[in-house]
């Protein structure tokens, strides 16, 4: 073979092998074969990845879907429901806002986390009911909550509202009472704060160590507190969460003894125990409270003989 044709032959294959060895370089030792082994695994990585962010979006979908659902049949069966059972305008003022708060939750929300969500039952803005957080339960026990065999923390609802202070100001106030009456509770309430009716405390009777007396001096109006009827060993209903006491050193309780003599509680409401009088603050039946409480089926202590009790408004047990 000539020598020219043999020694370009030969820079041809050195060329050919260096343009190897530099590929084989550059794809950082990989082969053909390797390169088209890992694309392919990479393929199937991104294809799991994708998988998994959709399984991520439905279970946030189904966790939306589910307190939707929840509420509308909860809506739905409180239409047939008694009384004592979740009423139809409460159903109905469950905010639907809760359904889209799921929906925008991490994919690691709880069943607790959503049932918390649900729980809460919104009237109109300022006016709320729910069960009670841990919280609440902290703040009670021991003190207006004991330990028993008549009522559980889970008969009892929490409950927000808003009230016109004596000086007219809009307050916060909150309330616990048994859950038979929290819708009522609030309903009347926010009728009481959109008419203008001046309440001067609404606090949980805790505040006051659980002393009905340190509350009534106060003029705080409360409902639920586990303790008997003042002299007697039968349990009051505040001890059910079932009665209200509302503006209470105006509106005084009245025992009567055997010699004609009066008791009036609290200390130095004794001006109010008169009803003939004309006084800011008065209950009787031309009162705003008093017409929304018995609307809504409670009971006043101003009705009954033996005593009065004015301030006091209760639903039987």
């Amino acid at each position: 073979m000539n020598n020219k044709y043999t020694k370009d032959l030969v820079l041809l294959g050195a060329l050919i092998i260096g343009c190897s060895i530099l590929a084989r370089y550059m794809a950082r030792g990989e082969t053909l074969a390797e390169y088209d082994k890992a694309k392919a695994e990479s393929s199937i990585e991104a294809t799991v990845l994708a998988s998994d962010q959709a399984s991520a979006n439905v279970s946030k979908e189904a966790a939306s879907s589910y307190v939707t659902s929840t509420i509308e049949s909860v809506a739905s069966a409180s239409s047939e429901a008694s009384t004592d059972d979740v009423s139809a305008s409460e159903s109905a003022s469950i905010s639907a806002s809760y359904a889209s708060t799921i929906s925008d939750a991490s994919t690691d929300t709880s069943n607790s986390e959503i049932i918390a969500v649900y729980d809460r039952v919104n009237y109109m803005d300022g006016f709320y009911h729910e069960s009670l957080t841990q919280d609440v339960i902290d703040r009670i026990t021991g003190i207006s909550y004991v330990e028993n065999d008549n009522i559980s923390l889970d008969d009892l609802r929490y409950c927000s509202l808003l009230y016109n202070d004596f000086d007219g100001n809009t307050q916060t106030g909150e309330m616990i009472c048994n859950k038979k009456i929290a819708q009522d509770v609030i309903e009347i309430f926010a009728e009481l704060y959109s008419s203008g009716y001046q309440i001067e405390s609404i606090k949980l009777i805790d505040e006051f160590g659980g002393d009905d007396t340190a509350s009534m001096l106060a003029n705080n109006t409360s409902c639920f507190n586990y303790r008997v009827v003042d002299g007697t060993t039968r349990l009051s209903n505040h001890a059910y969460g079932l009665a209200i006491d509302l503006n209470p050193f105006y509106n005084p309780y009245i025992t009567y003894n055997k010699d004609g003599t009066t008791n009036v509680s609290p200390e130095g409401s004794l001006p109010y125990a008169d009803r003939s009088a004309n006084f800011p603050y008065k209950i009787d039946e031309n009162d705003l409270a008093y017409r929304l409480f018995k609307e809504h089926g409670f009971k006043w202590g101003g009705d009954w003989n033996s005593v009065k009790d004015y301030q006091h408004f209760e639903r039987p047990n």
